[in-house]
């Protein structure tokens, strides 16, 4: 029972919710990344809804991926996921960008099982950015904890532009800087 309560609300968020760590708001130092599917519509329109959903379930099931590199992931809102890490927590600050690459790797490593199944190989892109958010429990009858603040909305303009510049994976000024600072890790091309 409490390792589905964990995996519903997400790892340790659990202890958080019922201390009432959250209960006033607080600021946290984190990064964020905004995964999403390329050409949803169009997919969405050839697979139908029902398959669709399918499609969108098994693609999230392998973004779990991404929990080897220390990640929480903070929401799922179609077909987008939203991650979250806290820096001071991570080993390398670029374990944030490695979870993407993992993620993508591990779509192309199950391409033959998407076409049998979908007839469509998925591809992600994400936008990623660091700084401060404020996380607050909301809700009365379904509580949830929420972050708020421009960290998001970068993160967020950032997946945007992927489109624009046709690329995979987009990252924010700060975050670069801050890869750049790191004496002790590599900065992640690929």
């Amino acid at each position: 029972f409490l390792w589905e309560i964990t995996r519903l609300l997400g790892r340790g968020n659990f202890l958080k919710l019922v201390t009432g760590k959250f209960y006033s708001p607080k600021e946290e130092y984190r990064i964020f990344m905004f995964v999403d599917l390329k050409s949803s519509t169009t997919i969405a329109e050839k697979l139908g809804h029902l398959l669709y959903s399918s499609f969108i379930k098994d693609c999230f099931y392998d973004l779990s991926v991404a929990h080897q590199y220390g990640t929480q992931i903070y929401q799922y809102v179609g077909d987008e996921a939203v991650l979250t890490w806290l820096p001071e927590k991570m080993k390398c600050i670029t374990e944030c960008i490695d979870a993407f690459w993992e993620f993508n790797d591990t779509l192309l490593r199950k391409k033959t099982y998407y076409k049998d199944k979908y007839d469509i190989v998925p591809e992600f892109k994400a936008g990623v950015s660091i700084g401060m958010a404020t996380v607050v429990e909301i809700g009365n009858f379904k509580k949830e904890i929420a972050y708020h603040g421009n960290v998001l909305n970068t993160a967020a303009r950032i997946e945007e532009m992927c489109n624009v510049l046709n690329e995979k994976l987009l990252i924010s000024k700060k975050l670069c800087d801050v890869i750049a600072s790191e004496k002790s890790c590599y900065i992640y091309e690929k």
